[in-house]
């Protein structure tokens, strides 16, 4: 009878160890693996929303100016709303690593004249884990592509 209390009593002190001991390799694992990269997608959609909301900017924009100053790369759909939109906070959040990319291009109907406006935008997540350095979105840059299009406000400003 001796020897069953002691063996139970082993028996507890073994299984309390155990879960002390497994802690901290599943803390580890839950925290590479679920929390970092949960970060990285909330991340990743906010800059989502934002490469939208910057497309929308350039599409108003370009259906209100014409043709040669919305296709023109210095001018205010391709440069100027683009840095603006870069440097104020729903751009700094965004994580965007380069300048967008814009390009303007037009589509005549049977009666009505459609801008369209693609943007590229590079965004950079979050936090970088290590193990995914190949992966867009947890350890690389991700790079979203935008596009809409609208009808031009004023058909004669597809001639300018």
């Amino acid at each position: 009878m001796v020897v069953l209390k002691l063996g139970a009593k082993f028996k507890r002190k073994r299984e309390r160890g155990a879960s002390l001991a497994e802690f901290g390799p599943a803390f580890f694992l839950l925290f590479i693996f679920a929390v970092f990269p949960v970060l990285d997608i909330i991340g990743m959609g906010f800059g989502y929303v934002s490469s939208v909301s910057l497309n929308d900017l350039q599409l108003r924009q370009a259906a209100k100016i014409p043709k040669s100053q919305a296709q023109d790369p210095e001018g205010p759909v391709c440069l100027a709303i683009p840095q603006n939109y870069v440097s104020s906070i729903a751009g700094g959040l965004a994580s965007i690593v380069d300048l967008p990319v814009t390009e303007v291009s037009y589509d005549n109907d049977a009666s009505n004249v459609y801008v369209t406006v693609t943007t590229h935008v590079t965004v950079k997540p979050f936090l970088t884990i290590p193990f995914f350095t190949v992966i867009p979105g947890l350890g690389a840059p991700a790079t979203y592509t935008i596009t809409s299009s609208r009808m031009l406000e004023n058909p004669r400003f597809l001639a300018y």
